[in-house]
C-alpha cells in the first residue's frame, strides 16, 4: 500500500512538472548589426539554444530634416545569410521625430515605401520563412495618433499576405495603457531593459535593475494586447563629457579600461580618463567619464520571476537581445536555458 501511495504521488509530481513546463516561453534572439554574416559559434549558439526564430534588425528610419520626409538609415547587409534559422522576422526601428514631423495624409505612402525597402532586402533571404514584421517604436502622446494610424495600415497589408505585425512595449506603456494607448498590432513584445536614467551619472544601471522593474511589475496584470519578452544580454559603456552624456560604446569590456597610463579606476563600474586617447575610433580627453553597464545572470533570473507572476502564464516567447560572439562567451546556453525553466516552474 505504501509503495503504491509513494507511485501514485510520484505520477501526480511528474503530471504536474509536464504541465507546468508547457508555460515555458520559445526562445528567439535578435540581431541587431548592420552586417550580418553568423559565426559558426553563434550559429552552434541558436541550435543549441533551440532558438528558430532570428528577429533581425533591416534598417531604422529617422526624420529628414533638408527633404522633409522619414527615410531609412542603417541599412542591413545581408553578407551570407546561409547560417540563418529558417524563420525570420525583420525589425524595423522608426524614431519618435518620424511620426511627430510625418502629415497624417503621407503615412500611406510611407508605409507602402517601408514595405518596398523591407521586401528588397528579404530579397537576398532566400528559402526563409517572413511570417511576421515587427516594429519598434518608443511612441509619446503627441506622436500617438499617427503612429497608430500607420500600424493600422500595416496591419491590414500584412494580412492581405497572412503575415502578422508586433509592435515593442515599454514598460510604462504596459502599466498605464489607459493612458498611453494600445497600438493596434497582432502582438506586442515587453522590452524589459534600458529601464534607468541612462543620461544620469550617478544612476547605478541603466540596461536593467530588479528595483525599478518591481515598480511596474506587479501581479496578475493585464494587458489588451498577447506579449512576448525580451531580456537584455548585453553590455556597454556610457562615455560622460563635462557631466553630459554623449556616446554609447557597445559591448566595451574591463579589459579595454586596464591601461593605468590612460585610465583611473574610480569605483567597481567607474572611470575617469588621464591623458587622450582613442578607444574604439573615438578620440577621449582628460577628464572624460565612463561608467560600465553588463547584466548578471542572477539580475536576469529576479526580473524573470517579476515578469512570471505579472504575466499570466500564456504562449509566448522569450527573446534575448541581442546574438553575437560576446553573449555567446557572457551567457552559455545553460544559463539561458534556466532562465527560460523559470517561467516553467511552478508557482
Amino acid at each position: 500500500m505504501r509503495l503504491g501511495f509513494y507511485f501514485i504521488l510520484l505520477l501526480s509530481f511528474l503530471g504536474c512538472r509536464k504541465s507546468s513546463d508547457s508555460t515555458a516561453p520559445e526562445l528567439a534572439f535578435y540581431h541587431w548589426k548592420n552586417e550580418v554574416n553568423l559565426s559558426s559559434a553563434e550559429t552552434d549558439y541558436l541550435k543549441n539554444s533551440g532558438a528558430e526564430k532570428l528577429y533581425l534588425r533591416f534598417f531604422d528610419v529617422d526624420w529628414d530634416p533638408e527633404r522633409r520626409e522619414p527615410i531609412p538609415i542603417s541599412i542591413i547587409n545581408i553578407s551570407a545569410s546561409d547560417n540563418l534559422p529558417a524563420t525570420v522576422i525583420p525589425a524595423i526601428f522608426i524614431t519618435n521625430r518620424t511620426f511627430l514631423k510625418i502629415k497624417s495624409n503621407d503615412i500611406v505612402n510611407f508605409t507602402n515605401n517601408l514595405l518596398l525597402k523591407i521586401k528588397k532586402i528579404q530579397n537576398g533571404l532566400p528559402n526563409i520563412q517572413i511570417p511576421e514584421i515587427q516594429i519598434d517604436c518608443d511612441w509619446s502622446e503627441k506622436s500617438r495618433e499617427n503612429y497608430f494610424h500607420f500600424l493600422e495600415i500595416l496591419k491590414n497589408k500584412l494580412q492581405k499576405e497572412n503575415r502578422e505585425l508586433s509592435v515593442t512595449i515599454r514598460l510604462h506603456q504596459l502599466k498605464y495603457p489607459d493612458k498611453t494607448g494600445v497600438p493596434p498590432a497582432d502582438r506586442g513584445v515587453l522590452m524589459c531593459y534600458n529601464v534607468g536614467d541612462l543620461q544620469n551619472w550617478d544612476t547605478e544601471n541603466s540596461i536593467l535593475d530588479e528595483q525599478i522593474t518591481s515598480t511596474y511589475l506587479k501581479n496578475n496584470m493585464t494587458y489588451p494586447l498577447s506579449l512576448d519578452l525580451a531580456l537584455p544580454v548585453f553590455r556597454w559603456g556610457v562615455l560622460f563629457r563635462d557631466g553630459k552624456m554623449i556616446k554609447l560604446l557597445n559591448q566595451l569590456d574591463t579589459s579595454e579600461l586596464s591601461d593605468p597610463f590612460f585610465f583611473t579606476k574610480k569605483s567597481e563600474h567607474r572611470y575617469t580618463l588621464k591623458q587622450s586617447t582613442y578607444l574604439r575610433g573615438h578620440y577621449l580627453y582628460p577628464g572624460d567619464q565612463i561608467r560600465l553597464e553588463s547584466v548578471t545572470s542572477a539580475t536576469l533570473k529576479t526580473v524573470s520571476r517579476q515578469l512570471k507572476y505579472a504575466l499570466p502564464a500564456d504562449r509566448r516567447q522569450l527573446i534575448f537581445y541581442h546574438l553575437d560572439s560576446l553573449t555567446v562567451v557572457n551567457f552559455p546556453v545553460s544559463e539561458i536555458k534556466e532562465i527560460q525553466r523559470i517561467f516553467g516552474e511552478a508557482p
